[in-house]
Formats: structure tokens, C-alpha cells, sequence
């Protein structure tokens, strides 16, 4: 998005990194590499700002995702319009405060205005992850093809203190998988957003190759298999039509990242973490689709493991998906046909938010 705005040359862009679970406390530190922001400010700065605390002069507030309230605020500080990309129905309830939304398909957006969102507020301008993938792959790895190397990609997310215990577990899958399997390269991704040299640390020894971050995007698009656990690099995965196992390790269900109440009960001192565990195993005892890939098509395209299944159990289903070429071919037409696009979402959105400020 901010390389879109820039490419119009008529903004600096500024970037706001608001309060969430999800983060993983480097996001300031990733953005100011690149080099696309006049202004990166952190969490705090954000809240400081959205309470009143120091000046805000900017000409208008894009909303790209976290809460709501943070946009809605800065709008009404710095009397600019505020314009917001949603993927989900949520700011129906507080369209009043945006003069443009944006959506990623044509089905998000009608179901805004059965919401009561004004028609000529909303437009499908398409999906933002489409541009975000094409930058990162250059044209000539941009084909799509069901044939794939025979490799198993390994990705353990990219907050540190989940980390620290996943990368290790999925490092003893990768081993038993190459012993059943030997016909398989088994290499792990780092993300950008984990300490320089955090995997090479934990996984001395192990054998498991670590991604340099040029190759990241690359590797998803020519993985015959990736184990992944839930979260932006399995719709990352969808749109590359790359096959999938998400795992969902419970063993210790008060550390998962949530939305809503059941979030902050969990940081209550001394009961919260318990009171938090015994809410997520009772969600999980009514079976329900965990990939993103998997909600948002509303059917279970990808495969999925969920529980306390020891790495012995997951690697047997990464072995019986590795043999199975035509299950996984089914996996890449499901996903091509449900996640696809060309780019252009982001400079559709850029020029409604120019059009309207410069």
C-alpha cells in the first residue's frame, strides 16, 4: 500500500503501528528497513496519540487492519477523512466514520451494504496480499504450476516465545519425515519479524536448512508441502496455491494470541492463564476449521491437525501427503480456484485516497 501511494507522488506516507496480540514487537523495526515511510510509530506512540497526548497534522488515515478505534481517532484529532481496506464486516457498525471503504472481493462488499453501509461507499477494489506476493516474486517466478520440488517447507510463525517452541518441534518432524521419506528436502523459513539469527540459535545441529528471507517467497511458491501453523503465511501459501498441513498445537492453549474477552482474561494475574486454557479447550472440543484458508472458503480445503498430536502423529500425515500427489494436486486446484487475483488492489485504493486529499 505505501508503495502505491508513493508511486503517485503526491503523499509521504506516514505509518501507525497500533496495539495488538498478534505483533510481534519488531514490526517497527521491519518497516523502518524499508525505507517507505517518512514515519514509523511504534505502539505506544500510537496510543499516546489516539489519547490526546501530542500533535497530529496529517491530511488523511488509511485503515489496513487492528482496531478500529485507532483510525476513527485520528480522524476526528487531525479533521481529515479516513479511509479503511476490510476484510471482514466489523466496520459496518462504525462506517459513519469513513468516506471510503475498500474490500477484498465482491462478497465482503454486499454484505456491508445489507449491513447498512451506503453503496457508493464500498468497493471491491480487490486483494491486497495479490500485490504484496508480486512484489516479493519477480516475473519470472510468477507461474503457476501444480508440479513442485520435492521439498517440505517448514514454518513456525513469527512471534519468538511461540517460536522457541515450535521451530524445535518442527524440526523433529522434518527428521522423522526424511526418514520415511527420503526422497525429500526439508528446509525451514525464518520470518522477517524474528531476531537476526533466532532459528540458527535454536536449531544447532539439527540438519533443517533456514531460509535467507530473499528466498522466502520463492521456496512457498515451489514447496511441494508446507506445515504451518495459523496465520498470515497460510494465506500467504493460499494465493500461491501452495498444499498446506496447519497445525494447531495445544499444548499449552493460555499462550495462543486471541481476539476478543477471552484475551484479556487471560492476562488477569495469577487465574488468567488458567481461566484462558480451560476457554480454548472448551472451543476446541466442537470440531471447527482453524486455516485461514480454510474460513474464509468456508470448507476444509487444506489439511489441518488440531490438538495435542505429538510430532510422531504429524509427521505420519506429512509422509501420507508427501506420497499422495493427487491429493495434493486437489489441494492446488481447490486453492487456485478460491484464492486468486492480479495485482492493481493497491493502486485502485490509492487513487480513491488521493483523489480525495490532494
Amino acid at each position: 500500500m505505501a508503495r502505491a501511494l508513493r508511486r503517485t507522488g503526491r503523499v509521504t506516507v506516514r505509518l501507525g503501528l497500533a496495539p495488538c496480540q498478534y505483533a510481534t514487537g519488531r514490526e517497527a523495526e521491519v518497516a523502518r528497513r524499508t525505507g517507505l515511510f517518512e514515519e514509523v510509530l511504534d505502539p505506544g506512540s500510537c496510543l499516546r496519540l489516539g489519547l490526546g497526548l501530542g500533535s497530529l497534522r496529517v491530511d488523511g488515515v488509511v485503515h489496513l487492519g487492528g482496531d478500529l478505534w485507532y483510525a476513527v481517532r485520528f480522524g476526528r484529532r487531525a479533521r481529515c477523512p479516513v479511509f479503511a481496506y476490510a476484510e471482514r464486516t466489523l466496520i459496518a457498525s462504525r462506517h459513519r466514520a469513513f468516506v471510503w471503504i475498500g474490500t477484498p472481493t465482491e462478497g465482503v462488499a454486499r454484505k456491508l451494504v445489507a449491513l447498512g453501509v451506503p453503496e457508493g461507499k464500498v468497493e471491491a477494489v480487490g486483494e491486497l496480499r495479490v500485490d504484496a506476493l508480486a512484489d516479493g516474486l519477480p516475473p519470472e517466478e510468477g507461474n503457476d504450476s501444480a508440479e513442485r520440488d520435492r521439498l517440505l517447507l517448514l514454518l513456525p510463525g513469527s512471534r519468538p516465545s511461540l517460536v522457541r517452541d515450535l521451530a524445535p518441534l518442527m524440526a523433529r518432524i522434518g527428521e522423522l519425515v526424511r526418514r520415511a521419506y527420503r526422497d525429500v528436502e526439508v528446509a525451514m523459513a525464518a520470518s522477517p519479524f524474528l531476531p537476526p539469527g533466532f532459528l540458527e540459535g535454536l536449531l544447532a545441529d539439527r540438519g533443517i536448512r533456514i531460509l535467507p528471507e530473499e528466498e522466502r517467497l520463492r521456496t512457498y511458491r515451489r514447496a511441494a508441502l508446507a506445515l504451518t501453523i495459523p496465520g498470515t503465511s497460510s494465506l500467504e501459501l493460499a494465493y500461491l496455491h501452495t498444499p498446506m498441513l496447519v497445525w494447531l498445537p495445544l499444548y499449552d492453549p493460555a499462550r495462543l494470541p486471541l481476539e476478543g474477552l477471552v484475551e484479556w482474561v487471560g492476562r488477569i494475574p495469577l487465574v488468567g492463564r488458567a481461566l484462558k486454557a480451560t476457554a480454548v479447550r472448551g472451543y476446541f472440543r466442537t470440531p471447527r476449521l482453524v486455516a485461514l484458508p480454510n474460513r474464509l472458503a468456508g470448507e476444509r480445503i487444506v489439511e489441518e491437525v488440531v490438538g495435542d498430536a505429538p510430532p510422531e502423529a504429524v509427521a505420519r500425515r506429512v509422509v501420507d501427503l508427501l506420497r499422495d500427489d493427487a491429493r495434493r494436486a486437489r489441494m492446488h486446484q481447490a486453492l487456485r480456484a478460491r484464492f486468486w487475483g492480479a495485482p492493481g488492489a493497491a493502486d485502485r485504493v490509492a487513487r480513491r485516497i488521493v483523489e480525495a486529499i490532494a
